[in-house]
């Protein structure tokens, strides 16, 4: 007798639940730089500057498993370097050398880079502190304007051919002293180009990492302490560390014409939203927010580009580029002007200057919460 079964039903399809990162993104995490990452590295000497920073060591990191013939990690921090170094996966001895340097000095930075020789440059170092660089604007210039100039022109000198910036969204339309150091900071390669050396920069958005910043705030929602978040409006564009380091490699493959790249990271997200996600997470649905005002130069929400710039898509569907505006007529003179005034320490004519060569940056005073 025919035996009759029934059919069996293919298992329904469970999707995996999203990861922690991505709950606090409200988004899957955008996967960057793989096979042409891997063949932008593999068999080339690197060098990262600023590699202790957040970004930094998650390049190096992402660096180090592509196969580099040599990878240099520049940065002040001589203690962070030594750890940085242990921490990267197993290369051979000799590929990674290590080299204490602050790009301030342009001198140690052009023996830096002559000793390397990379053939490609992430130029990461830099202050990125809003409020500190609202306060010195003079340390601001220095750091992101100045040791971006020691930086391109070493490069320039010592035939790089490929040197990749890490700019801000806060560039766009700076309100700020330091969007403002950031957009001096992405004309310089523009600048200096017509040479053998391709030229990107790359704004990245508030980068959430699973470091000490979210560690302070659970211990601050963990122990019911206030959480200050400066408006009830203010919303940021998040990427993680990983996207970030994704994006840099993904922009040096990209990059033709001294580009600046951004990545698409859909709708700005409230920061009350932000808290509330990640103290959910903590099982602590309980949070106080209290609300400290915009600071001198913070912006509401940030975005990607300025109206002015015209958004261009590339061969990535998460990626676009814009292409910069000549650089201002005599910015040679104009950035010396700059060093001097820095240097002085004359922070009233270091505001003035940086007016002056960026007619776009309008800077804004302290709003108070309604």
């Amino acid at each position: 007798m025919r035996r009759f079964l029934p059919r069996r039903r293919p298992a329904p399809v469970v999707p995996e639940p999203a990861s922690p990162m991505a709950l606090l993104l409200g988004r899957d995490e955008v996967v960057l730089a793989g096979a042409r990452g891997r063949r932008l590295v593999r068999g080339r000497r690197v060098l990262v500057t600023g590699a202790c920073g957040t970004v930094g060591a998650a390049l190096c990191r992402r660096i180090g498993r592509y196969d580099p013939a040599a990878l240099c990690l520049v940065d002040v921090d001589g203690g962070g370097l030594e750890r940085l170094c242990r921490d990267l996966p197993g290369l051979p001895d000799g590929t990674v050398t290590i080299a204490r340097a602050d790009v301030r000095d342009a001198g140690r930075v052009d023996r830096v880079v002559a000793m390397a020789r990379p053939e490609l440059l992430f130029h990461t170092a830099g202050r990125r502190e809003l409020a500190a660089v609202e306060r010195d604007p003079c340390g601001g210039v220095a750091e992101n304007v100045l040791g971006t100039r020691h930086t391109v022109d070493s490069a320039v000198r010592h035939g790089v051919e490929r040197l990749v910036l890490v700019s801000s969204e806060l560039a766009a339309d700076p309100t700020s002293v330091l969007g403002a150091t950031l957009r001096l900071a992405e004309l310089l390669p523009h600048a200096a180009t017509g040479g053998p050396t391709c030229f990107a920069a790359v704004r990245v958005g508030s980068v959430l990492d699973a470091g000490p910043p979210l560690r302070r705030l659970a211990r601050r929602i963990s122990a019911g302490e206030a959480v200050t978040v400066p408006h009830p409006a203010a919303a940021r564009n998040l990427m993680t560390v990983e996207e970030a380091a994704g994006l840099l490699l993904e922009a040096a493959a990209l990059a033709e014409e001294a580009e600046t790249f951004a990545l698409d990271v859909g709708r700005p997200v409230p920061v009350v939203d932000l808290v509330h996600r990640y103290a959910e997470q903590l099982r602590l649905p309980e949070v106080t927010i209290r609300f400290s005002g915009l600071g001198p130069g913070e912006k509401l929400a940030e975005k990607a580009f300025a109206d002015s710039e015209r958004r261009i898509r590339t061969v990535h569907p998460k990626i676009w580029a814009t292409r910069p505006a000549p650089p201002p007529a005599g910015l040679p003179a104009l950035l010396d002007a700059l060093e001097a005034a820095a240097g002085a320490g004359d922070a009233r004519r270091v505001r003035g200057l940086l007016r002056r060569l960026l007619p776009e940056y309008r800077p804004s005073s302290a709003v108070r919460c309604p």
